[in-house]
């Protein structure tokens, strides 16, 4: 019989797997998942998504909650302000709309931002988020932050949550990264490396090096907003950066959150909120959104697990400072979404896919083009008929959310 079983399962592999390499029709549609805030009304952005386990999806933001009636509690900055929350949203499997937004977290007389999810190999789902210390005099320099863990979330509304705890990371080796980038000042070639002038990088090198003093700035300031790593070993990697220093780091937990430990920080200064692709054979290649002049999207690469990083490359993919994220795809391909043009506004939003993992991408297409307009903050997910799932800001009102197949992607090079 056990053998029997095993020519049956894998009889019906092979099905699936030729079924899959059919090449499908091309497809694509895009829903608001809730209808856009007034102008200068809600500010909603920063959102999250992720394909549960019975083929819902699930997505994450922030926006203003409900008014506290207290001056203390705003400033000119909206997302600053003391009621911002955690939102979420389901759309179940097979539903053509997505559920009325609820709570997710909601930090009482302070602003919580730039939430993220990840489901692990156990069929947990993690929330990760910062929580502003004091907004609005001390803003993502000031955040801790918060994570919580459940696995009971397959039903409408707030999952419930069954753990709830505070990371606080212990970084070590940011001097070296200074050090390392204060002693390339006196290469004449500096400008060319590292994508900015000496007159520049000097002072900011001197004020990151003070800030080093003060044990708090090096404790508190890290921030997530792209996808954690669900490792092919079942590790999570966490990617964050250091408001208070722009320099990325990870943090790894194989045992539920009960115990972390901290990677090297990226040799380099000037980049925040990596994005992290796993391939194959173990090669992890982290995306940062950065500061460098040359308006290019840099990337580092980790040959154990995460715990320590190449110096950054430019590579060629166009980048105004946006956030970015990339997704190793079912069929080997890897993809990346960003807003690709060199400067402000964020007005474009596309993916591209490479295959080759990352060193030429052979097709490019628009999720949107429209001058004026703001799409930024992409976080993107595959189910597992294919389908591949972005959700990004869409004018800081709303969060849109994008549907479709790589052939859709394939069809037309913008």
């Amino acid at each position: 019989m056990k053998h029997d079983f095993r020519l049956a399962h894998t009889f019906a592999l092979v099905v699936l797997l030729s079924q899959y390499a059919v090449a499908a029709e091309p497809f694509y549609q895009a829903d608001d998942i809730f209808p856009p805030a007034e102008p200068n009304g809600m500010h909603v952005h920063a959102s999250a998504i992720v394909v549960c386990p019975n083929g819902d999806l699930l997505a994450c933001w922030y926006a203003n909650g409900e008014p506290l009636n207290d001056p203390r509690f705003y400033t000119e900055d909206r997302d600053k302000h003391d009621n911002v929350q955690i939102m979420g949203s389901r759309k179940a499997r097979g539903s053509d709309e997505w559920e009325e937004p609820f709570v997710m977290n909601d930090t009482f007389g302070t602003s919580d931002n730039n939430p993220t999810m990840a489901i692990d190999h156990e069929g947990r789902l993690w929330l990760f988020h910062t929580t502003m210390l004091a907004a609005p005099e001390w803003t993502w320099g000031g955040s801790i932050i918060q994570y919580k863990i459940s696995s009971d979330y397959d039903q409408p509304g707030t999952p419930v949550w069954s753990k709830s705890s505070l990371l606080l990371p212990r970084p070590s080796g940011m001097d070296k990264v200074l050090a390392t980038v204060e002693e390339a000042l006196a290469d004449p070639m500096f400008e060319e490396k590292y994508g900015a002038s000496v007159a520049q990088a000097k002072p900011f090198v001197k004020v990151l090096q003070k800030r080093l003093g003060e044990i708090r700035l090096q404790r508190i300031g890290w921030m997530p907003r792209a996808h954690p790593l669900i490792r092919s070993d079942g590790t999570l990697v966490l990617p964050l950066s250091n408001e208070n220093f722009d320099i990325p780091m990870m943090a790894l937990t194989s045992d539920g959150g009960e115990t972390w430990t901290y990677s090297d920080p990226v040799p380099a200064i000037g980049m925040i909120q990596p994005s992290l692709v796993e391939f194959p054979d173990g090669k992890i290649d982290a995306y940062f959104r950065n500061g460098d002049r040359r308006l290019r999207i840099k990337r580092s690469t980790s040959t154990d697990g995460g715990l320590t990083w190449s110096p950054p490359e430019l590579t060629d993919r166009l980048h105004p400072g946006g956030g970015v994220e990339v997704l190793l795809l079912k069929s080997g391909n890897l993809a990346l979404v960003s807003n690709n043009k060199e400067k402000k506004p964020r007005d474009k939003l596309a993916i591209s896919i490479s295959t080759d993992q990352g060193r030429t991408w052979k097709w490019t297409r628009q999720l949107e083009d429209t001058p004026g307009g703001r799409f930024d903050y992409p976080s993107i997910t595959q189910a597992d008929d294919g389908t591949i799932h972005v959700s990004y800001s869409w004018n800081l009102r709303t969060i849109k959310h994008a549907e479709f197949n790589e052939e859709w992607v394939q069809q037309k090079n913008d």
